[in-house]
């Protein structure tokens, strides 16, 4: 795994301490810090080893963020890898994709997916 790069370039814009304005009132100022924010992927991983932090096995099996097993937002790299570690679940969405006649998305269909996941 890589883990040496940004995972968000909108992440990185942000600004490590800002005010909360919708959470703040006329009783409490509220803010949104970002400890870990100037870190790297790699620095991150790091720690999380060193401490001993349990953390979900899929990011061993290669995957760069975790949200539904096949998420439309998920790169391409993250939707191959994930149709092979379950291809059982890949087929059912190509199943449902066929069956409702809509793409799983615009640029990718699932049928895409598994047949690219199945020749790497």
């Amino acid at each position: 795994m890589n883990h040496s790069t940004w995972t968000s370039i909108a992440r990185r814009q942000q600004a490590k301490l800002s005010p909360d304005h919708p959470a703040s009132n006329g009783r409490r100022e509220v803010s949104t810090w970002l400890p870990i924010h100037e870190w790297t992927e790699t620095e991150v991983w790091q720690h999380i080893r060193t401490s001993g932090v349990p953390y979900h096995p899929a990011y061993d099996a290669g995957m760069t963020r975790l949200s539904c097993s096949l998420c439309i937002l998920g790169s391409r790299a993250d939707l191959l890898r994930a149709a092979r570690l379950r291809p059982d679940l890949a087929a059912e969405y190509a199943r449902i994709e066929d069956e409702i006649g809509h793409r799983f998305r615009n640029d990718m269909s699932m049928a895409e997916i598994i047949i690219t996941a199945a020749n790497p």
